[in-house]
């Protein structure tokens, strides 16, 4: 509370008045810290605390519905996987759009985020604009995520034990499949009577489906020629999901040590991960260990020392290709083969098949026990499983050192050395017995590589005083190193069953190894200026120089610059009680992008040169250009500015916080094509320039607070547009179509999110045909109206809306009462459009027969049924072509995580000489609510659905002990 002068009198009345400057955060900003009523930039923190809540392997998940202005996609829920960070929006076009991590000061390279133990985390921050992220130069043009590992404590010793144990199970449900046999059979019998007769669908269903699943029934007798479906027992009733997925087990185990004296202190932790797949013999197993230890060597000199180790092993099973036409995929082959099909083999009259030890024989399709259509012969992913091999096996040390030299008062020395390292074996197996690999008797792909980056920086702070003054200038020096190898083999001719390793097999297809370095030198300074608390000024500028670039492009400077005005330090405000705290600030800044990759999304460290392949011509060399550098490639460049608003009321009970944004990138990099006869597909150019801007808010309030009872929220939202300014001349009239499936076209003044695509007109109510629309044209070729078609070739392609959301944010809230506790948070969207084309392949007409159908099939046209937008069943037709008919709107609701504790009285502690415990569930992924059954919008980070890992629910039981 704030200290207050009062007179001697009789009687004294005596209001306690909350002191802000005692509350005030402190924001963990770049090379350092800073107040947060006098931090000009954005920045948004996220405590420990409710990281620990989350129940994630990879610290990049923790972030969803957390931070406004942050969005998460959580492109797999295979264990161990690392979600996609994007901070205010797509930030490049060719360019990564990923975050810089800086963990305890120094940069962290982002393949080793899942590295990191939750538990071990103090804070996250996430720096949003240029004020707050310049200093970091080029690799923060995306922003940056802060992470602050624990430290020791003073005088203090504390020893703290989690535990908890829980199950994982599917997150999110299939698509509304058939599931029904006799349905699938009679659904199959109607699009081949739509084409012939009832008759003749009878006699052509088994060449059709090619399997008889009824026992006893003649294969021209499944359906009668007036369309009555077989009666018959069934010989299997299998379930393929339920046989390729179970209830996976989860475990993680944390012990730590915090303590120390004025001279030392120290935090040591081990940390213990296992997380079981809901995909049968998918897993991630992480051991982690840390040590931060800081030591005052005397009043002018302290050091302080970070070495942390982790082993993470993963294996991710039959999940890791998405794509559609990938049936080795379990989660798009459970959901896409018909339900006729059987896992197991079975006889004619429906009895199991074992080995002769009793081992459960499978069913692959190919003829020997039953006959498979639709591409899924020779296939059975639930035996596959326990077969192939997908494992990354990764070995992470990183290392962090500090000293401080306190030189005179006001004045310091700072080094800093960051060292990490990642080893990295990857082995992809492919069974000789089934599949793809059958042919050449199994085959083993092996990657190794070697990630090592070094970071050293030195920093000369100097801080003053002068009465109402105060002023604080750091300037300093950076250079960091990245080295990658990368070695890769592949041999095929496999001997023994379950062995992946190369001495197993005997011919060899390929092998392959490289080196990929990259350098930074970078000179930078900051200037923090306030005058009596009230107004603040900052400046910062960075010099880079990259090795990405051609020595004459190499350097690129940039700068920042910033202001705030605490309104309530103003004596015109100080009175106002029900005012806690008002505070308006901006900052304008440029920075700059070098991280290029290329149209497959890998780095590229010398773009600005060829790149040749070098092969074996019959005993000859052979050398192939296989990239076109370009010298005059130079940096992406934005400007940033920020505008916001900082409010508390009562004491401090009710906060906003509000920014608006605005982020112009120019020179962004662009892939042109080349023509096909230079071997060379394209060539990368500076040639597009595109604009972010929006708005964002977080309203955080305590409506409750007494002496047993406390109850907190938390709400934070975004909206934000993006708007393309300038294309090359020769792509200004058509734009450029881009994307998966050519699904989206860049044209100026539209947005990079801008869906381009065939618009469904419905169906013909006299035929059943489906329609499109086309457009009318003249003589000239101008168009003047447009009408519907039903060939879809003549079908004309429109702007139909965008991928990018409306609105979207999260929403929290906790309780406490005495030693119970409950917490909730949630995260949303509202608006979009996403391309399902998963539902899409699930409504094919009877093209694709063998494969599933959803259950809106069953809605198709009929002379009996016209009013319906399904096209009649034929299989001639291409009614499930890409269109507006599979744009679905990408709303979603989603529960993220409910904790409930139960903290013991402390006196119950004395027993076991615990100073403090609790018991808690928690339960995480509880519920996702979206248009379609099945559609997970988290999932899709560019408006496309794919046969993604299912998102996993957990729920699990804790308990935390402190000693």
């Amino acid at each position: 509370m704030a200290s207050q002068e009062v007179s001697i009198k009789q009687n004294v009345s005596i209001i306690l008045k909350s002191d802000t400057e005692m509350l005030d955060d402190v924001v963990v900003v770049a090379y350092g810290t800073a107040k947060k009523s006098s931090f000009t930039g954005s920045a948004t923190a996220v405590s420990g605390e409710k990281i620990a809540k989350m129940q994630v392997s990879s610290v990049s998940k923790a972030l969803e519905g957390a931070a406004a202005g942050v969005q998460v996609i959580n492109t797999s829920g295979q264990p161990g996987e690392n979600a996609k960070i994007r901070i205010r929006g797509i930030g490049s076009f060719s360019a990564s759009s990923a975050p810089l991590y800086v963990v305890d000061g120094m940069p962290y390279d982002e393949e080793s985020v899942n590295a990191l133990n939750p538990a071990d985390i103090e804070s996250m921050s996430i720096l949003k604009d240029a004020a707050s992220a310049a200093l970091y130069g080029s690799r923060a043009a995306n922003g940056v995520v802060m992470i602050t590992t624990k430290k020791g404590m003073v005088d203090k010793s504390k020893v703290t034990l989690d535990a908890r144990w829980g199950v994982n199970t599917r997150g999110v449900p299939e698509y509304d499949i058939m599931k029904d046999q006799r349905e699938y059979v009679l659904t199959a019998w109607n699009t081949l009577k739509n084409q012939s007769t009832g008759a003749e669908a009878s006699e052509e269903l088994i060449g059709s489906i090619g399997y008889n699943p009824f026992i006893g029934v003649a294969n021209n007798a499944m359906v009668s020629a007036d369309g009555v479906v077989s009666s018959a027992a069934l010989r299997h009733n299998d379930d393929w999901a339920d046989a390729a997925l179970h209830n996976g087990m989860r475990q993680e185990y944390n012990l730590s040590l915090q303590g120390g004296n004025a001279k030392t202190t120290h935090f040591l932790s081990l940390g213990y991960l296992k997380d079981e797949g809901i995909l049968r013999h998918t897993d991630f197993e992480r051991i982690s260990a840390r040590a931060n230890i800081n030591h005052t060597v005397n009043k002018f000199i302290d050091i302080n020392g970070n070495l942390a180790y982790a082993r993470a092993e993963k294996n991710a099973g039959q999940s890791q290709n998405a794509s559609l036409s990938n049936y080795s995929n379990a989660f798009m082959f459970t959901q896409q083969i018909a339900p006729i099909y059987p896992v197991y083999a079975y006889d004619e009259n429906g009895n199991r098949i074992y080995d002769e030890e009793g081992n459960t024989v499978y069913d692959f399709g190919d003829g020997t026990y039953s006959t498979r259509m639709g591409g899924f012969s020779n296939q059975n992913v639930a035996a596959n499983s326990g077969l192939d091999v997908h494992q990354t096996l990764n070995d992470n040390f990183n290392g962090r050192g500090t000293i401080n030299i306190n030189i005179i008062d006001g004045l310091k020395a700072t080094a800093n050395i960051g060292y990490d390292l990642m080893n990295q074996i990857r082995t992809d197996h492919m069974n000789q017995l089934y599949w793809d690999a059958a042919n050449v008797n199994g085959r083993t792909y092996k990657y190794n590589q070697r990630i090592e980056s070094f970071t050293a920086n030195q920093l000369l702070t100097y801080s003053k005083a002068f009465g109402h003054h105060n002023i604080d200038i750091m300037a300093g020096h950076e250079s960091y190193s990245y080295t990658l190898k990368y070695q890769y083999a592949h041999k095929y001719n496999f001997y023994t069953i379950g062995n992946p390793e190369f001495n197993n097999a005997i011919t060899m297809s390929d092998m392959n190894s490289y080196t990929q370095e990259h350098s930074m030198e970078s000179f930078f300074g900051r200037v923090n200026y306030d005058f009596d608390n009230k107004y603040y000024l900052s400046a910062s500028i960075r010099s880079d120089e990259s090795s990405k670039f051609h020595p004459d492009h190499r350097r690129g400077t940039f700068w920042s610059v910033g202001g705030s005005w605490r309104l309530t330090q103003e004596e015109f405000l100080k009175d106002v009680e029900w005012l806690s705290n008002l505070k308006l600030k901006a900052s304008y800044g440029t920075q700059g992008n070098d991280g290029i990759l290329d149209i497959n999304g890998y780095v590229v460290y010398q773009p600005y040169l060829k790149q040749y392949s070098v092969t074996n011509n019959n005993g000859d060399f052979s050398v192939v250009e296989t990239y076109r550098g370009n010298k005059d490639l130079t940096w992406e460049k934005s400007k940033n500015l920020n505008i916001g608003l900082e409010a508390a009321f009562l004491n401090n009970r009710l906060k906003l916080e509000t920014e608006y944004f605005l982020k112009k990138t120019s020179d962004m990099l662009y892939n042109m094509p080349y023509p096909i006869s230079s071997g060379i597909s394209y060539v990368p150019m500076n040639l597009l320039d595109m604009q972010n801007k929006g708005i964002e808010f977080t309203i955080s309030a305590t409506p409750i607070q007494t002496k047993d009872f406390i109850w907190n929220l938390s709400f934070n939202g975004t909206h934000y547009s993006n708007k393309i300014l300038n294309l090359p001349e020769d792509k200004r009239e058509n734009g450029i179509i881009h994307g998966t499936a050519s699904l989206f076209r860049l044209m100026e003044g539209g947005s990079i999110y801008d869906l381009y695509t065939y618009e469904y007109a419905g169906v013909n109510p006299e035929t059943g045909a489906a329609q499109w629309y086309m457009d009318e044209k003249d003589a000239n070729g101008k168009v003047t109206g447009r009408t519907v078609t039903e060939d879809y070739t003549q079908a004309s392609k429109y702007e139909l809306g965008s991928t990018l959301p409306d609105f979207q944010g999260g929403f929290s809230t906790d309780f406490a009462y005495k030693g119970i506790d409950l917490s909730i948070a949630t995260n949303f969207q509202i608006g979009g459009k996403i391309y399902d084309s998963m539902y899409s392949s699930f409504m094919h007409a009877g093209s694709n027969i063998g494969s599933n159908w959803h259950k809106d099939i069953l809605n198709a046209w009929t002379p009996e049924n016209k009013n319906t937008n399904v096209p009649i069943m034929d299989g001639a037709q291409n009614s499930n072509s890409q269109s507006s008919r599979f744009l679905i709107n990408a709303s979603f609701f989603n529960i993220r995580n409910i904790s409930l504790g139960y903290t013991f009285p402390k006196e119950w502690m004395k027993a076991i000489s615990a100073s403090s415990a609790r018991i808690y569930v928690s339960a995480d992924n509880v519920a996702l609510f979206s248009k379609r059954k099945g559609m997970d919008p988290r999932q899709y980070a560019y408006g496309y659905s794919a046969a993604n890992y299912s998102a996993i629910r957990t729920l699990s039981f804790g308990i935390n002990l402190n000693f």
